[in-house]
């Protein structure tokens, strides 16, 4: 029945600009995700993303995925980004003060992405939950990407996200983004209707709020668990 999922599946759900929860899948468990996306673009411009995921949980803490995604451009449509992420989390949800987790993620970029030159970064990254109640999911990224390359150049970056209720058809959440260093920072409200099957459909306005950011993401999220 719609909005009889326990409260570990529903908080589980990564948001819907990547920002991480400190819950994973349980072993054996699948997921698929099918992303569509409009980005208003510096140049306002617009361009299409598309992007494929899968994850897979190998233990009850220990779940790993991956995702391709392609652009299309003046010069048609073509492979832009690869990115890899595993993540561990050391208890179960509630036992401790601080829910803690960690994950690392590789992603690779090309001149498609980048607008210059091609860029592969790791990002070792904490992920830190603590629910203001059983209604309130909410978690924070602490992220330090590593630029692989001869410069080898390290930044800091954080997200907050916070959503509510933490069951039901209908949620609501926001998710808030910052590079200091970069100067870049960003805002994203999103809706989520929870499906029966363990379906998921996620609808997002992401609002860039520095110069070097897209000012407008339109972002549509079909997931599915199996």
């Amino acid at each position: 029945m719609v909005g009889s999922a326990p409260r570990a599946i529903a908080h589980r759900d990564d948001y819907i600009d990547e920002t991480f929860v400190y819950q994973t899948l349980g072993g054996g468990e699948r997921e698929i995700e099918l992303w569509g996306e409009i980005h208003a673009g510096q140049d306002r411009h617009p361009r299409p993303w598309y992007t494929g995921a899968f994850e897979y949980g190998i233990t009850s803490g220990w779940t790993i995925d991956g995702a391709a995604q392609w652009v299309r451009d003046p010069s048609g449509l073509g492979f832009a980004r690869f990115r890899a992420e595993t993540r561990y989390r050391f208890s179960e949800e509630g036992q401790a003060p601080l829910d803690l987790a960690m994950s690392l993620e590789y992603e690779s970029e090309t001149r498609r992405a980048t607008g210059g030159e091609e860029e592969q970064v790791l990002t070792p990254r904490l992920v830190l939950s603590r629910d203001l109640s059983r209604a309130f999911n909410t978690t924070l990224n602490l992220d330090m990407p590593v630029t692989l390359s001869p410069d080898r150049a390290v930044r800091f970056r954080y997200a907050v996200g916070t959503r509510y209720p933490a069951e039901g058809f209908l949620r609501g959440g926001v998710e808030f983004k910052q590079s200091p260093g970069e100067k870049s920072a960003a805002l994203f409200p999103q809706l989520w209707f929870a499906l029966p099957d363990e379906i998921t459909i996620k609808l997002g306005l992401g609002l860039g709020l520095a110069s070097r950011d897209d000012p407008v993401v339109a972002r549509v999220v079909f997931e599915s668990e199996f």
